[in-house]
C-alpha cells in the first residue's frame, strides 16, 4: 500500500504537475503579491518555461504594467521557490 503522503509528494515533484500548483498557489496569493489595485485587474493564468502569463483587464492596463515589469517579477520571485524570468502580459 502506498502511503497517502507519499503520493502527495511525488506529485509536487513531477515535472509534469509541478507548474499547475505553482500556477495555483500564484492565483491564491496573486493580490498579496502584486498589492490589491493591480491585483484586480490581472490573473496569471499560465506558467511555462519560467514565463508568467498574466491576463490584463484591459489594454490600458496591459500597457502600464509593461513599464511595471521588472518590479512584478521582483515582487512573484520574493515569493516562489521557482524563479519566474519573464511575464507576458495578454
Amino acid at each position: 500500500m502506498i502511503k497517502l503522503s507519499n503520493s502527495i509528494n511525488g506529485l509536487f515533484k513531477n515535472k509534469h504537475t509541478h507548474h499547475m500548483f505553482l500556477i495555483g498557489s500564484l492565483q491564491n496569493k496573486w493580490k498579496n503579491i502584486v498589492g490589491t489595485h493591480i491585483g484586480g485587474a490581472t490573473n496569471p493564468i499560465k506558467l511555462e518555461n519560467n514565463t508568467l502569463y498574466v491576463k490584463c483587464k484591459n489594454p490600458t492596463w496591459k500597457n502600464e504594467l509593461q513599464y511595471q515589469r521588472k518590479e512584478l517579477l521582483k515582487k512573484i520571485n520574493k515569493t516562489q521557490t521557482k524563479k519566474i524570468k519573464n511575464i507576458i502580459l495578454l
